[in-house]
């Protein structure tokens, strides 16, 4: 079983206040590009942003990409609570990363 993962965050994950208040430590991350994913205006809760696929591969989401543990990658599950869900997706640079979607449209 893998110990770490990778988690692409286009949102608040990349502010580092936001990273130590969850995860007790600042994260240390790389620019990647999601495509085929629109940044949406609307917003889950009136402030943090939203991607949906948009099934066209020139739309793309800029982010950072982390590499977290599976406990790191458990308690970012609890602060994205039941309004997102965490998917797989593959990112400019080939990898393949967790991001989360929305679970409203």
């Amino acid at each position: 079983m893998k110990t770490t993962q990778l988690l692409f965050s286009y949102g608040t994950l990349q502010d580092s206040e936001v990273q130590e208040k969850i995860l007790d430590r600042k994260l240390k991350g790389t620019k990647d590009i999601l495509a085929g994913y629109i940044k949406h205006e609307k917003k889950m809760m009136g402030k943090y942003p939203i991607v949906k696929p948009s099934g066209n591969q020139n739309d793309i989401v800029e982010g950072t990409l982390y590499q977290v543990s599976n406990y790191e990658l458990y308690k970012i599950d609890l602060y994205e609570s039941l309004a997102y869900s965490r998917v797989l997706a593959t990112l400019q640079s080939s990898a393949k990363a967790w991001i989360y979607v929305p679970n409203v449209d």
